[in-house]
């Protein structure tokens, strides 16, 4: 299953939209989540646990094979520790701004819908 979470205080359409493919089974996707929500950020999850056409999706975009596989817009930010490195490195708003300023392209995976 996938959520949508985070801060609900800015749902505008310039936000990036941030993805996050993951796995129930995972201990760094749920981390991933966590460090997300902490930022006050909206994302959407896609699970691949037994979707090999969305495990093949993450693959084709990201080049790897692990999960979580975090996009923030058309970045690739990588997975935990890589999305981690970008909080305490202090660049993820330099990120988002640049995201904010691109038009959004849809990937052809849909995220899991929240019930």
């Amino acid at each position: 299953m996938s959520e949508q979470t985070g801060s609900s205080s800015d749902t505008s359409s310039d936000v990036p939209i941030v993805e996050v493919y993951l796995s129930a089974f995972c201990p760094y996707c749920h981390f991933a989540k966590r460090l997300l929500k902490e930022q006050g950020l909206e994302f959407s999850t896609i699970s691949v646990d037994f979707h090999s056409d969305r495990r093949a999706e993450m693959e084709q975009r990201s080049g790897r094979e692990t999960v979580p596989q975090i996009f923030i817009g058309q970045t690739h930010v990588g997975g935990y520790d890589d999305l981690s490195a970008l909080v305490s490195s202090g660049k993820l708003p330099a990120l988002l701004e640049k995201e904010r300023t691109r038009p959004h392209i849809q990937p052809n995976v849909q995220p899991d819908v929240h019930e």
